[in-house]
């Protein structure tokens, strides 16, 4: 039997209620929509007064929706480097802050050039079978006429009747859900250009793709598309093989906290830099405070010309070559754009350092100045389909939106640091609760859980726990096993009671 003192509390003790042992959030900075210049900027702002979101969502939504329809005319160039213009974003969203009526406008135009490609298929794919059976039939005319000749001459009357008629391309230009299999089949017989885009990205994060046995193949197979590299896919099987070239994928997917929470802690998808690809987003929900509008954004300027303008690159002709790769164009960045870009660069770069700033992200401040250029190549292409470079004031803008990204990586960062300290204390929290009304020390804890870093982080847990209620500090001196304490604590008696009750004081 244990030795150590048992604490009685008196009759008509009353502790006050301990407060949920939840991470405290950091405000974020407000996403720079200006930046975004005159189409993409006033559409975001009339979709977040029209939708009732927060600056930062309706911004996501229509940067990675503009990065689907202009990718597959341009690539940003600098001293000779190439940079794609395919976007992947992240928006962190509780549900019931109007994800998907968010996406749901600014993916409009996507969604309608989607079904008129299912159209266009139908038709075209019932012409090449009704082809394909001519052909065969044709081919069993030659056969049948030449068998008595030398295989030399079927072989030449068969050449004769030219190559079989080409499948359609697979018209899937939005996808949910896939596997990567999945995917490089969409690209290998279908459009040039696509986009994952999913306001329930929960499901792919816990999907097919993402489990245990198909992570480490899927991140590898999204990072080379990020990298807009070609993709050479062997396999034994019949029409299994097929070579990639040229592709382009922007991906969007928006998820809960909770799943967040999971997903940025995921050594894997942070350790293989698959996360630091993503521009992440997580706004401050404003649910409580949206009365009824009766804005109709169907009939907003803004968010008509931005349509009108999203619709015209889905629908424009993609530059490509003789086999059908695509072929954008190179967007030039000289002079003061340069000098910008290079600055931003310069600082990323020292920021990385041990003592910097952006030390405790290093990965994805690694890739901002990248972002930046991808960014500035869609911002520049939005403003003028027919520009061939970057001007200073498009890649200024740029630098705003990277800078803004940069920030938020930080913040949610420190908050994930922060959320992994309170499931720690949950933990413990736990632990001691089955200790009845005993007293706890740093030390008892520490060997008993194992579940902190140290003694060092042990106090801090139980700290933390003393802030938020749940334990309660005794005097200086209390006797334990025969030894006075400096530091000792019980459980808050109401904490206990809800315990023994099986309610739970962490929701």
């Amino acid at each position: 039997m244990s030795s150590q003192a048992i604490i009685k509390q008196p009759e008509h003790f009353s502790d006050p209620l301990p407060q949920p042992l939840t991470p405290e959030k950091i405000k974020g900075e407000q996403y720079p929509l200006d930046a975004l210049g005159a189409v993409l900027g006033d559409a975001a702002k009339a979709i977040a007064k029209g939708v009732q979101v927060a600056d930062a969502m309706a911004g996501q939504s229509v940067l990675a929706a503009a990065a689907l329809a202009v990718q597959p005319f341009a690539n940003v160039i600098i001293d000779g480097r190439t940079y794609p213009l395919n976007l992947f974003c992240l928006t962190i969203s509780e549900s019931g802050d109007r994800k998907s009526g968010t996406d749901n406008v600014a993916s409009l135009p996507h969604q309608m050039r989607q079904r008129q490609l299912f159209e266009d298929y139908k038709e075209a794919n019932n012409y090449f079978l009704n082809e394909r059976e001519a052909f065969t039939i044709a081919r069993q005319q030659v056969v049948k006429a030449k068998q008595k000749e030398s295989r030399e001459e079927i072989a030449k009357a068969l050449l004769e009747l030219g190559d079989p008629p080409t499948p359609p391309r697979a018209p899937t230009l939005l996808c949910q859900e896939p596997t990567l299999e999945g995917l490089q089949k969409s690209f290998g017989g279908g459009q040039c250009s696509q986009g994952l885009f999913s306001d329930e990205g929960g499901s792919f994060f816990g999907g097919h793709a993402m489990s245990r046995d198909n992570a480490q193949k899927s991140i590898a197979g999204l990072s080379t598309f990020w990298d807009g590299k070609d993709i050479q896919r062997l396999r034994a099987g019949e029409g299994e093989s097929m070579s990639i070239r040229n592709p382009r994928l922007s991906i969007h997917l928006m998820i809960q906290p909770v799943i967040a929470q999971r997903v940025l802690s995921d050594g894997l998808l942070s350790g293989q830099g698959f996360l630091a690809r993503f521009l992440l987003a997580a706004p401050e929900s404003i649910a409580g405070g949206r009365s009824y509008n009766a804005i109709d954004l169907s009939s907003n300027t803004a968010v008509k010309r931005y349509h009108a303008d999203m619709k015209r690159f889905l629908e424009a002709e993609q530059p490509k070559d003789e086999s059908g790769t695509l072929e954008p164009r190179g967007l030039q960045v000289n002079g003061e754009a340069k000098a910008l870009w290079v600055d931003a660069y310069n600082e990323i770069e020292n920021s990385l350092a041990p003592t910097g700033n952006n030390a405790e992200i290093k990965a994805t401040a690694a890739k901002v100045a990248e972002q930046i250029a991808r960014i500035a190549g869609v911002l520049a292409i939005v403003d003028d389909p027919n520009a061939g470079g970057i001007n200073a004031d498009v890649m200024t803008r740029a630098i705003i939106l990277g800078d803004w990204y940069l920030t938020e990586a930080l913040k949610l960062t420190k908050e994930g640091s922060s959320g992994a300290e309170h499931i720690t204390a949950e933990e413990i929290m736990r632990w001691i609760m089955t200790r009845k009304w005993k007293a706890v020390t740093v030390n008892e804890v520490n060997k008993g859980t194992r579940k902190a870093n140290g003694a060092k982080q042990t106090r801090e847990i139980l700290q933390l726990l003393e802030e938020n209620g749940w334990l309660v500090p005794l005097p200086n001196g209390t006797i334990i096993n025969g030894k006075p304490q400096k530091e000792a604590w019980r459980i808050n008696r109401r904490a206990q009671e809800a315990a023994n009750d099986e309610v739970s004081l962490w929701d």
